[in-house]
């Protein structure tokens, strides 16, 4: 009997509890931030008996929301994900007719200017209307804590609320990289309302919260960034049926620091493609020289454009750089090409069998002779069909066509780099010399 009353006591104490927090967390304030009647007795912040947190302040216009985003520094930027993550101080501020501000309450915290803030308990904001932010493209928001939440909660005279929040956050940016390592990325932070349109709620950015700043890189990062303002067209959206929804935020421009992938795969490809032309002065008959020379330049150029594709973002065809990297590897397989037919052609000569056992065929002036054995007694030569020698090449004659493509690889070469700078370093160049305001 002892142990069923005490278990019945128990379940009274619970929902009594219970009860106590489901009318606390509903639409109306605390007892204690209702205001009295008798104005006269308020001496502190309260809100009316009817006040509802999830009523608008203002039904009938448009609700301003003021945002800012007081960007402390670039964390991340995530090629393969789509994603940029920053810290910041999440500001948020709007005007809250309804709740009551004593003179009194503002002589004691000595509030004289109209637009000064004064912070106050953040427990309040758990009982206030808030307005129901939506960030486009979000994947993360996390607020910094150690052992609360870094936020603050602060009023002015003129019923003015600013919350703010210490965060991280990471949002989803379309990065194409057609022109990677050439590229420059732009991602739109855009935050507006989630179901209120813009005839019942309104973003806009003042230098009331702070607006957006960019302060100097810490975190060493593949990109320059510059933040902006949006363009006048972002800054409305249209949803069809759901009507038009205003929204505020800001720009970023990234662009893609160069000297990295300059110098560690340009520059030696490049130079590759430059030793590759030296096969060209070596000898034909130098077969293990020449041939080791050309190999190695092959094999390390593939081994480098392996490398480049591991490395390299997706992208819905080839990159830039591996369109460079492709093109060094065709003008070194070229030269490879080139000597594999001479070699051909030189085994060709020499498979041709011998007439009689005293006639050779001998090299005069780039044509082929055949000329009779010596003779035993006067140890001479006749020369045969002098007047009209067989006019086939002989070994010098590759000599010319070295020559011909040790000057045509490099006007080719000279070429391709015109087209390929001009085609995909024309953006680089000109973000590079155009200002960029914010």
């Amino acid at each position: 009997m002892r142990v069923l009353i005490k278990n019945c006591i128990q379940n009274f104490i619970f929902l009594s509890t219970f009860l106590k927090g489901v009318c606390w967390s509903g639409g109306t304030p605390k007892e204690d931030l209702v205001c009295n009647k008798n104005s006269s007795l308020n001496r502190h912040l309260c809100l009316p008996i009817d006040y509802n947190k999830f009523d608008l302040p203002f039904s009938n216009k448009i609700n301003i929301i003021d945002i800012g985003i007081d960007i402390v520094d670039v964390l991340r930027i995530n090629d393969k994900e789509y994603s940029v993550e920053f810290s910041c101080y999440f500001n948020v501020m709007w005007t809250e007719p309804r709740l009551y501000i004593p003179d009194s309450f503002l002589q004691e915290m000595d509030m004289t200017e109209s637009n000064a803030m004064f912070p106050v308990n953040l427990e309040l904001v758990n009982h206030l209307w808030l307005p129901n932010v939506f960030i486009y493209n979000l994947r993360t928001f996390k607020v910094v804590q150690v052992l609360s939440k870094h936020a603050g909660l602060w009023i002015t005279r003129n019923h003015e609320i600013m919350y703010s929040q210490a965060t991280h956050i990471n949002f989803i940016c379309p990065m194409r990289f057609d022109a990677f390592p050439l590229d420059t990325q732009s991602c739109k932070f855009q935050v507006g309302s989630y179901s209120y349109d813009m005839t019942k709620m309104s973003f806009t950015q003042t230098n009331k919260v702070q607006g957006y700043v960019k302060t100097a890189n810490s975190v060493v990062l593949d990109y320059s960034v510059d933040v902006i303002q949006l363009d006048e067209n972002d800054f409305l959206l249209d949803y069809g049926e759901l009507g038009n929804f205003s929204v505020a935020g800001f720009e970023m421009i990234l662009h893609r620091h160069v000297s990295h992938y300059l110098i560690t795969y340009y520059l030696p490809s490049g130079l590759f493609v430059v030793v590759s032309w030296i096969s060209f002065v070596v000898p034909p008959d130098v077969i293990p020289g020449r041939m080791a020379l050309l190999i190695t330049l092959f094999l390390v150029l593939v081994n480098i454009f392996n490398t480049v594709t591991t490395n390299t973002p997706k992208a819905e065809g080839l990159t830039a750089i591996e369109t460079w990297m492709l093109s060094c590897l065709l003008f070194v397989f070229g030269a490879l090409v080139e000597y594999a037919i001479i070699l051909f052609n030189t085994q060709k000569v020499k498979s041709v069998p011998r007439r009689t056992h005293h006639v050779k065929i001998v090299c005069k002036d780039n044509y082929k002779y055949e000329v009779s054995s010596p003779d035993a007694q006067n140890n001479s030569h006749n020369m045969l069909a002098l007047e009209e020698p067989v006019k086939n090449f002989c070994g010098n004659n590759y000599i010319n066509v070295d020559r011909l493509f040790l000057v045509v690889s490099p006007f080719l070469f000279l070429i391709f780099n015109g087209v390929y700078w001009l085609s995909y370093g024309s953006n680089l160049f000109w973000a590079m010399e155009s200002p960029i305001l914010v």
